[in-house]
């Protein structure tokens, strides 16, 4: 699995605007400090507002704000929204992969697609900006 520029900007796009809140923060504000293209950030943009992350406003003091508190958003939620959250492999999908049924294999790639969306489910945006995400590593425990 690897999330595409896409999704890694608008996870960007998400902490730059919790971080330049309570007001609308403007689509130039935003691409100039993330280095987007006006183009590009927009068009990720329109997707956060119709998948009702953000809420934008017309006009001189317009822009974009988050509808809710960065705590309340999930990095896993904000993926789903531009197609970077899926499976790891075809395995964990019985209409993709045939041998399902059979496979030795099967558990290890839906167990680690459980583990992957769990873990971006955890993570807020609120983490992000207080570099705290890292609380959130999973411990495994070692057989010596």
């Amino acid at each position: 699995m690897e999330i595409t520029a896409k999704g890694r900007y608008a996870v960007r796009i998400m902490v730059d605007i919790a971080k330049n809140s309570p007001g609308f923060v403007s689509l130039a504000d935003i691409s100039s400090r993330q280095n987007i293209s006006v183009k590009y950030a927009e068009k990720i943009i329109s997707m956060l507002v119709k998948g009702n992350l953000l809420e934008s406003m017309r006009g001189q003091q317009g822009g974009y704000k988050l509808i809710k508190n960065p705590c309340e958003y999930s990095v896993k939620e904000i993926l789903v929204l531009t197609g970077d959250v899926s499976h790891i492999s075809r395995c964990d999908n019985e209409s993709e992969c045939e041998r399902r049924d059979i496979c030795d294999a099967v558990g290890v790639f839906v167990n680690l697609n459980d583990i992957i969306n769990e873990y971006l489910k955890n993570v807020s945006l609120q983490d992000l900006i207080d570099k705290t995400y890292g609380r959130y590593v999973l411990k495994v425990e070692e057989n010596v």
